[in-house]
């Protein structure tokens, strides 16, 4: 079967090298498509040609539909959640540092979190980041 990866050096594609490597396997030979396309295109080419990816949860949700041969195989480990940080320069290091400690705390806030959660979900019927409740509930 094949396995198709981006190999674009993103968040998920090193993830997925980083899963390659505890595994103790190098990818490489025709099972294993390097693609350098977008995560869309990508799935849809998995879907296609009947293969395996590893794609992120908004994709899914937003595409599921659209893939009818693919279904999830695994997920919820807390090893595959891609986190993103929000950072911000010392108060008086660069003009609009205020305003963006304001939008990190507004993101870390509750109502904030919220929006991250239900995000999509009145149009997919479910958020598109629905994992980051997963990395919650591992952190607890």
């Amino acid at each position: 079967a094949k396995f198709f990866s981006r190999g674009d050096n993103s968040g998920t594609h090193k993830k997925e090298m980083d899963i390659w490597q505890m595994a103790g396997i190098t990818p490489s030979g025709d099972w294993y498509v390097v693609t350098k396309e977008f995560m869309t295109a990508t799935l849809k080419r998995a879907n296609d040609e009947k293969g395996y990816f590893m794609t992120d949860s908004s994709t899914w949700v937003a595409e599921k539909n659209n893939v009818p041969a693919l279904k999830v195989l695994f997920k919820g480990d807390k090893f595959l959640v891609n986190t993103y940080h929000t950072l911000c320069q010392p108060e008086g290091a660069t003009p609009g540092a205020q305003w963006a400690a304001k939008f990190i705390d507004f993101v870390a806030s509750e109502e904030g979190q919220r929006i991250v959660r239900e995000f999509g979900k009145e149009k997919y019927g479910q958020g598109l980041y629905d994992d980051a409740a997963y990395a919650k509930q591992y952190d607890e």
